[in-house]
């Protein structure tokens, strides 16, 4: 039974980040499909995590409203939407800790930021330096990170409290 529980989590938080993807593409570099990969990563434990993170960014970013990435764009968001699903599966033990979030939220949106916009470099050819290209891009980043960082250590101390979030933790 606890499989047929883990793929139903799965895939309703799959479900939540693509959904969530979609509610606030409108606003550029804001966005909840990273705190629902995290998420995932804590309600299910690492693997779960990075699966999860993985199907919820490469799901959105190939049915994106924009348009699907090019390959190498949509891999870096791949591997980049798995790290921040491993990096929740790290808030199990100080979820409690607003400022532990913030640091998860930062360090997972950062990593993603570099690793997709080096994509985009491969994939949007430019006669740019690619130091150019990628400090052109750094105010982009910025906002993104803060936001994270922001929606992180708000979300993750409100969902640690009651007893509801201790139902749905999946242990091994």
């Amino acid at each position: 039974m606890k499989g047929n529980r883990i793929i139903a989590y799965s895939a309703a938080l799959v479900a939540l980040g693509i959904g969530l993807g979609y509610a606030l593409a409108w606003l550029p570099n804001v966005e909840l499909v990273s705190f629902t990969a995290a998420l995932s990563g804590f309600v299910l434990g690492r693997t779960w995590g990075i699966i999860d993170g993985a199907l919820i960014f490469g799901i959105y970013s190939a049915l994106s409203p924009f348009g699907m990435a090019p390959l190498p764009l949509l891999l870096a968001q791949i591997i980049g939407g798995a790290f921040i699903g491993f990096l929740g599966a790290l808030l199990r033990e100080k979820l409690n800790k607003a400022y532990f979030a913030a640091i998860i939220g930062i360090l997972g949106t950062a990593f993603y930021d570099i690793i997709t916009n080096a994509a985009g470099f491969v994939a949007f050819p430019t006669k740019q330096a690619f130091l150019a290209y990628i400090v052109a891009g750094l105010s982009f980043s910025l906002v993104h990170i803060v936001s994270n960082a922001v929606i992180f250590a708000v979300l993750f101390p409100v969902i640690s409290k009651g007893d509801l979030t201790k139902k749905f933790i999946v242990r091994k």
